[in-house]
């Protein structure tokens, strides 16, 4: 995946790093000099040395051939142009660091697809959104040693009809890992599931594991029937 990082801060830097050593393709634009250089050289990512918010450094970025763009910059106003921008280059996905919750409409106006809490920056966590666009709401537990996150389920997923015991049985599904929740279209409330609930067609999965097991629970839930 070809992915653009606005923002070499500390953040950015430890986004860079964790999808170069999953084989993704790493741009990271920063403003200051020595950030660009520090990066290059550390990570071996291709940098870019300008301001997010223009137009013209996106290009240069490669943001047209982009399959996902993330904004981590410090200021709320720089972030929400960049996703302007962003979005006006068709880059396909765009994941954008939230400081003041005050700006998230305007975040979601100018095409957010995820917004990142400010309190919620953690590593592992963007990779997951990055990774898994059915991923969404991920609550940390612990010390980071869990997490609890909803995976939307695709409508070719082999799980549609299949029951809660089926899939926890499933030899492939982690055996720390599960179901705690579905939310249903129609039903306000939360559908606790039980050994014989069923998955439909339209359902979100709550599910719970630890983060070793992530990428597995979410490859079982969404694989193609």
């Amino acid at each position: 995946m070809y992915v653009i990082i606005a923002g070499g801060g500390a953040l950015g830097r430890e986004l860079a790093e964790a999808l170069i050593a999953r084989r993704h393709d790493v741009v990271v634009i920063d403003r200051d000099k020595h950030t660009c250089e520090a990066i290059y050289s550390q990570l071996g990512a291709v940098t870019v040395l300008g301001d997010a918010t223009d137009l013209h450094v996106l290009q240069d970025a490669g943001a047209e051939r982009a399959s996902l763009l993330v904004t981590v910059m410090p200021n709320d106003a720089d972030n929400i142009a960049c996703t302007l921008l962003a979005r006006t280059l068709g880059v396909e996905r765009i994941i954008a660091r939230l400081r003041d919750n005050a700006y998230a409409a305007a975040y979601e106006a100018a095409g957010a697809d995820h917004l990142i809490r400010t309190t919620h920056l953690l590593r592992n966590q963007v990779v997951l959104y990055i990774e898994h666009p059915v991923v969404n709401e991920i609550v940390m537990i612990g010390d980071d040693a869990a997490q609890v996150f909803s995976v939307g389920i695709p409508p070719t997923a082999w799980c549609i009809g299949r029951s809660a015991a089926s899939i926890a049985a499933e030899r492939k599904f982690p055996e720390g890992c599960l179901l705690i929740g579905i939310r249903r279209k129609g039903v306000r409330e939360l559908v606790i599931p039980r050994g014989e609930t069923r998955i439909r067609t339209g359902d979100t999965v709550l599910v719970i594991a630890g983060n070793a097991d992530i990428d597995r629970a979410v490859a079982v839930l969404t694989r193609k029937g």
